[in-house]
């Protein structure tokens, strides 16, 4: 284990004898703890932890962050930095006589305590509190007041300090998930019926099944007849699955936090099953996963589709405008139409982050809840990197769950990125959303009265409602292994996200600029960025508003699709996968279990065909794919689907309203909608796919022989269902 450190704003200075004994006192601990929390056949190096002494808040961010030009890299001793340790009291240094209170020193224009949570929200701070100095004003999440004389004299107060570290860091679900299988687990009699993984170590066959994989992997695959570790059937109970999501929460940053077992598709449709009502409106990105369209179905709820942007030159789907969000967001609505609830996807699939916090402030502003579906970006609270300055000269967070400016919900795909198994997802509600229940605005007097316990608004309601959906959706046998990795994957990035994220920006940085050098081409020729997905016509207007490309999506663009399907090729054969292509981009994921290697690989591929690199020397696609998914629902989504429909000839079917989703790659959206009325582009689009593809490529397709068909509503079935034509014309297309 590398060396981690400890920051030390101090209003005296520690002697140097009290500064050893304090980093001897906190080593012990901390290698003591990990060898119970974490074992590993790696010895812990002694002393784990450094102690970095600073005087002045100035010192403080000059020891954190690294003069590069790049702003939001760190220092060695900033990307290793688990904890922050605070004096509560400090020399004024314009009346050496006066005492300042923590909660009173500054740092580039804000306190100091908002400062650090902006930053570096995740990292534990602990104040050293003095008796007879006036209480220190600190927020009332992620920070720890704490006796100074429990660090001032460490020997004396070890346990507390153990105490301490567990409950920063211990992931609460695996250690009990652990003890259990090592120390108590005994002769089984329940679910699941491999028992143990008997049923392969005694198999003829399985027998290396099982050595595969692992015997931990089979013996704490347990069941919810072990009620002493939790259910997420009943999150209200104190079991160590329950304390796992609250600490999950704590991390990062939400009222409270839900591990979902079914990926985030479960999440979105518990979520908007939760939140809407039927015949209420959602407004909604074309581009949002499909799984939130299955849950607009589900919910009955009416779709307006926001501005569905296509690049056609690259073949992805750039972000909606912030002009458009907001002639959406404010419009004039009748009371009846007005939207519910805003849905985005941030990080769009290539990458690019929305400003989410001049999001919030609008949807705030009319009653509307903005929900985030941060799948493909659940580490971005855990470096500073992800920080901006807003119009309003604040500093900002792109995590859209945050207390300054916040979301009002966030789905995470957590094994997209972060160290989890597939389909582990969590939901994140914020804190913002919670203190919305002590609104009196007008604006929000829908959701009060939704979420109510006698007459008044009550978010433990809005709690027991989204539980009670949730259970609609969960499993009862959930997977044990999958639940522990969600609460593991919080405790690593609390203390390694630092490290791990700022290792993978600077990888990047120099993988970028190696192949671009060799190439002999500019940086942006060969990647794409902002600029090239939104166009460079638009691209000064998605920068000034905030918008930012996350490095960590790497976009490889090649001159004509012959070349990217060559390049593929070649990758199959060195054995390397990437995430999604388009015929002439190959997007690859940077995770955390990227490791440095990776990029050596791929550029040894790059440079085998670097001739093949640069800009497309034509457009991907006609452009009139934007054309064919711009349209508005015609028919409530809900009755649609329900439906009992026919399957008739894709050429057939202009004119029909269709009753299903179809979802040809690339480029990856649903062109087919249950309620839209179908036209001439939309049948262009998945012919055009499925012929070049497969079939197996248009997601839904129905193939007999060589003929598509497509599901649509019957002729007869049409007087029986909601035509939204029927419904006031603001509802699809408000008014500015």
């Amino acid at each position: 284990m590398n060396e981690l450190t400890v920051f030390y704003l101090q209003g005296a200075p520690f002697e140097h004898t009290r500064l050893q004994a304090l980093t001897h006192g906190l080593s012990d601990t901390f290698r003591s703890f990990c060898n119970e929390t974490f074992p590993s056949d790696d010895p812990i190096d002694w002393p784990p932890l450094r102690i970095v002494p600073v005087a002045t808040p100035e010192q403080l961010q000059r020891g954190l962050f690294s003069d590069e030009t790049v702003e939001g890299m760190l220092t060695d001793d900033g990307k290793t930095c688990i904890l922050f340790l605070l004096d509560d009291v400090f020399v004024d240094p314009e009346q050496p006589a006066r005492r300042l209170p923590l909660h009173a020193l500054n740092l580039e224009g804000m306190p100091l305590t908002q400062w650090l949570y902006t930053y570096f929200p995740p990292i534990p701070k602990v104040v050293l509190t003095s008796s007879g100095a006036e209480r220190v004003r600190v927020p009332s999440r992620r920070w720890v007041l704490k006796p100074r004389e429990v660090f001032t004299e460490i020997q004396a107060h070890l346990p507390r300090v153990r105490h301490l570290f567990r409950a920063l860091w211990e992931p609460r679900f695996w250690h009990a998930l652990r003890h259990y299988v090592m120390d108590e687990a005994g002769t089984s009699w329940h679910t699941p019926g491999h028992n143990a993984g008997h049923a392969f170590s005694r198999s003829l066959f399985l027998q290396g099944f099982r050595h595969e994989y692992g015997a931990m992997t089979f013996r704490a695959d347990l069941s919810v007849s072990v009620h002493s570790l939790g259910d997420l059937s009943t999150p209200e109970s104190r079991t160590p699955l329950a304390d796992a999501q609250r600490l999950t929460s704590e991390i990062f940053g939400s009222a409270q936090s839900c591990y979902i077992t079914n990926g985030s598709t479960t999440s979105n449709k518990a979520m908007l099953m939760t939140l809407l009502r039927p015949g209420e409106t959602v407004l909604l990105d074309r581009n949002c996963h499909k799984s939130v369209h299955h849950a607009v179905v589900m919910a009955g709820a009416i779709p307006n589709y926001l501005p569905a942007r296509f690049n056609a030159h690259l073949g992805v789907w750039a972000p909606v405008a912030m002009d458009d969000l907001r002639r959406a967001i404010a419009a004039h609505y009748s009371e009846h139409a007005k939207p519910r609830m805003l849905v985005l996807t941030t990080c769009t699939y290539e990458g690019i982050l929305y400003p989410v916090w001049e999001i919030a402030r609008l949807c705030e502003r009319h009653g509307i809840l903005f929900y985030a579906d941060e799948a493909w970006a659940p580490y971005l609270s855990f470096h500073p990197y992800y920080t901006a300055v807003a119009a309003n000269g604040r500093r900002v967070r792109y995590n859209a769950i945050h207390e300054t400016s916040s979301a009002h919900f966030a789905v995470q795909s957590t094994h997209k990125t972060l160290a989890a198994f597939s389909q582990s997802s969590m939901i994140h509600v914020s804190l913002r959303f919670k203190q919305l229940f002590e609104s009196e605005s007008a604006e929000w007097r829908w959701l009060l009265t939704r979420f109510a316990i006698n007459g008044r608004g009550s978010y433990e309601k809005f709690s027991h409602d989204l539980h009670e959906v949730l259970r609609y959706w969960h499993s009862t046998s959930p997977h044990y292994p999958m639940m522990a990795t969600l609460d593991c994957a919080g405790v690593q990035m609390r203390l390694e996200g630092l490290k791990l994220i700022e290792e993978r920006l600077r990888w990047v940085k120099t993988f970028k600029a190696r192949v671009a050098r060799d190439c002999g081409l500019p940086e942006e020729a060969c990647f794409a960025g902002l600029r090239e997905v939104v166009g460079a016509a638009d691209a000064p207007a998605y920068e000034r508003e905030g918008f930012l490309h996350d490095p960590l999506k790497i976009m490889l663009s090649f001159k004509t699709s012959e070349a990217c399907r060559r390049f593929k090729n070649l990758l199959r054969a060195a054995k390397i996968q990437w995430e999604k292509s388009t015929p002439v981009t190959l997007l690859f994921l940077v995770t955390m279990g990227t490791v440095e290697d990776h990029f050596e690989y791929l550029y040894r591929a790059i440079m085998l065909m670097k001739e093949a690199i640069g800009r497309p020397e034509r457009d991907a696609f006609d452009s009139s794919v934007a054309d064919a998914v711009n349209g508005q629902a015609t028919v409530l989504p809900r009755d649609a689907a329900l439906c009992d429909g026919e399957l008739i000839e894709l050429d057939r079917t202009e004119g029909r309203v269709s009753s299903q989703l179809l979802v040809p790659y690339p480029p990856g959206i649903p062109v087919f909608l249950p309620g839209l009325t179908i036209t001439r582009p939309m049948i262009e689009i998945v012919r055009a796919v499925a012929d070049a593809e497969g079939a197996d490529a248009v997601h839904g397709l129905f193939v007999r022989g060589k003929k598509y068909y497509v599901e649509v509503i019957r002729r007869d079935e049409e007087d029986k269902i909601q035509w939204l034509k029927e419904r006031p014309a603001d509802i699809l297309f408000p008014k500015e």
